[in-house]
């Protein structure tokens, strides 16, 4: 089945994100990576507080990860700029016979919803992706009405690096998992709370925020 594509869409940008997708493939299988990895979903998932009439957005879904961690809801759709990533979520979803609405978005250029469209909002491990992170913050904020619940996640990135420098160092990276050594070619930001923070600021209230492991930071936001 085609996955649509919804708004204007930077090829080049898309292009890439395939073939970073294809590099680096999640979720991780193993070690802490996927300890941490599932902390961070269930944080997520926590935070949604999710209820059975919910409509239900996540932007940058990849391959349906947190979305196939949701409770039943009375819509879901998932957006990410990768056809590689929607079409791994898509078999997913056919696999597990749930429906899931899949969409190709440039959540930089726009997000083609109505506002109030959604009851939920969730960026997880996204923005970091992202040559302007403030673009899509501003059109998750367009898109949402006082009422919305929206969850942000980032990663730690200084100390998540450190982490794992110091364990390549000693030969005991294979126990995070199979991560690079380094801060990640797909990272194009490094994000920090306080990064993350002073961009939400003059749009969105932090009524929750939690760090995971020291590595992510999750917050459940109220529009302003």
């Amino acid at each position: 089945m085609t996955i649509p594509s919804l708004g204007q869409l930077d090829s080049e940008r898309a292009s890439w994100n395939d073939d970073m997708y294809a590099a680096h493939p999640t979720p991780y299988a193993r070690g802490l990576a996927r300890h941490i990895e599932l902390a961070r979903v269930r944080t997520v998932v926590a935070f949604a507080a999710i209820r059975p009439s919910d409509a239900v957005i996540e932007i940058g879904c990849e391959a349906g990860n947190l979305l196939a961690a949701l409770p039943p809801a009375r819509r879901i759709v998932g957006v990410d700029i990768s056809l590689r990533a929607l079409a791994d979520a898509q078999r997913r979803f056919a696999s597990l016979r749930r429906t899931v609405e899949l969409f190709q978005v440039d959540a930089e250029r726009g997000l083609p919803f109505a506002q109030g469209e959604f009851d939920v909002i969730l960026c997880s491990e996204m923005l970091e992706h992202t040559s302007d992170p403030g673009a899509v913050i501003r059109h998750i904020h367009g898109v949402a009405t006082p009422q919305t619940r929206v969850i942000i996640s980032v990663p730690h990135e200084r100390p998540k690096v450190r982490l794992k420098e110091l364990l390549h160092r000693v030969g005991l990276l294979r126990l995070v998992g199979d991560v690079e050594p380094h801060r990640s070619e797909w990272h194009t930001q490094e994000f920090s709370p306080s990064m993350l923070n002073a961009l939400l600021g003059p749009l969105f209230v932090i009524e929750r925020a939690r760090m995971v492991w020291a590595t992510h930071y999750v917050v459940s936001l109220r529009p302003r």
